[in-house]
């Protein structure tokens, strides 16, 4: 990764230099490296001709870019994008790698396909090309399928789906039927062939509902924190505040549970939000279990005040957040910083009292341990609050993107651009602040 001119640029994020980043996709650790997939459009920062973006790392800071990895191919059931999906290293294959996602065909792109790919070791080639392992069920009338996760329980591989049923009254693409969000379940103990086994929750579930109003659950991720199993949901809702488009994520800890027939299902008893900034979606987790801990990238795009000609311009849009490792308190999903971020620190502490001021581009973290304001400072003087913080903290800011990291609080997720002579002032009591810096490569 290099600086690049553009200071609204997360440098310290994005090792691909233009084009379109969303989704998080395919995350793995495979013989000393982290592979972390993404959707990726590298013509134009735009969502269109979405194919997975791939880079690696031996240590979540020196990133280095591999080539892209899926790509939609026409006639095929993935010629209108590869969407959301994970990668796994497939025992029944010596372990090597598969991925596992979204195809849609650009005719009905709200009904995905399970398609499945298979990699060379180090993932930069596809040895086996993307093929159909689960069809769009036929017995459910559903507003819409898609984002594959697999899992482990109880001595087999499952998988569910993100859908959304639509209710008795609907028909297959009626606009005004209203749906509930349910997560598909699929038996893969064989990732050629999967088996549709229900659903392993849905939004009637009187907790599910509350937490996770939506009518369509994207991107869902099950994970082991703390000894609990903790469900990750991004909400869609035609019908809600963000017009059909992305809303907010959450989660809900509970218990997997046998029914009658031994399949698993969820059993929330808690849940709320994941982060409480505007600017983080669709994450994936994943279990390291080398380290033994969950991490977990989101997708942050350019924030509301940033237009589609201001992204023309800049020639880039969208980044991830660095990982976040999970933690659960009392039901509540909280994250924190992993070991390696420290790495980006530059080796003296800046020397500051109560405040911290930068121009642009801002590349810092900044610890404050009873919590800090943003604000964002004109050439003229004048000033605006971005967000008021509480609680303990470490706050990185990268370009355009800030992260904060609380001890007991939610992380906190937001873009801020800085206009020409604008200044970034960070304020609290007892701060300390680095600068950040790409480590040289030990590779």
């Amino acid at each position: 990764m290099t600086d690049a001119p553009d200071p609204s640029f997360p440098a310290l994020h994005r090792v691909h230099p233009s084009g379109w980043i969303n989704d998080p996709n395919g995350i793995v650790r495979t013989d000393g490296r982290w592979h972390v997939h993404f959707q990726h459009n590298p013509a134009a920062p735009r969502h269109g001709d979405i194919r997975w973006g791939h880079m690696s790392s031996p240590d979540l800071v020196s990133w280095r870019a591999e080539p892209d990895s899926l790509s939609p191919r026409p006639g095929e059931a993935d010629a209108g994008g590869c969407w959301s999906g994970v990668a796994l290293l497939d025992p029944a294959r010596d372990h090597a790698p598969a991925l596992v996602y979204s195809g849609v065909d650009g005719i009905d792109d709200e009904h995905a396909r399970v398609m499945l790919a298979r990699t060379s070791a180090d993932m930069t080639e596809i040895l086996e090309p993307g093929h159909v392992v689960a069809d769009v069920p036929e017995d459910l009338r559903l507003l819409g399928v898609r984002d594959p996760f697999v899992f482990e329980a109880f001595g087999h591989r499952y998988a569910v789906q993100g859908a959304g049923i639509l209710d008795a009254a609907g028909t297959d693409g009626d606009d005004a039927a209203p749906a509930t969000p349910a997560l598909l379940l699929y038996g893969c103990d064989d990732l050629e062939s999967w088996e549709p086994l229900g659903t392993l929750l849905t939004g009637e579930d009187p907790i599910a509902g509350e937490i996770a109003p939506a009518e369509i659950w994207e991107c869902p991720q099950l994970v082991q924190v703390d000894g609990d199993w903790v469900l990750l949901l991004s909400l869609w809702d035609r019908r809600g505040p963000a017009e059909g488009r992305t809303s907010r994520t959450v989660h809900l800890v509970g218990a997997l549970e046998q029914d009658e027939r031994g399949l698993p299902r969820f059993v929330a008893r808690a849940g709320g939000p994941i982060d409480s900034g505007p600017d983080l979606y669709a994450p994936q987790a994943v279990q390291d279990r080398e380290d033994d801990r969950v991490l977990m990238w989101g997708w942050s795009w350019e924030g509301e005040e940033r237009t589609q000609e201001q992204a023309d311009a800049q020639g880039w849009a969208g980044c991830l957040t660095f990982p976040r490792e999970l933690a659960l308190e009392n039901d509540r999903l909280l994250a924190r910083v992993p070991r390696e971020i420290d790495a980006l620190r530059a080796r003296e502490e800046l020397v500051i009292g109560n405040a911290v001021q930068v121009g642009a581009p801002p590349r810092l973290e900044v610890r404050a341990p009873h919590g800090a304001r943003v604000e964002v400072l004109a050439a003229d003087g004048a000033s605006h609050e971005v967000v008021a913080l509480d609680g303990a903290l470490r706050i990185f800011v990268d370009g355009s993107l800030l992260e904060a990291i609380g001890e007991r609080t939610l992380p906190h997720t937001r873009r801020v651009h800085l206009a020409d002579g604008e200044q970034l002032r960070i304020s609290g009591q007892e701060l300390q602040a680095w600068s950040l810096r790409i480590p040289a490569s030990s590779e």
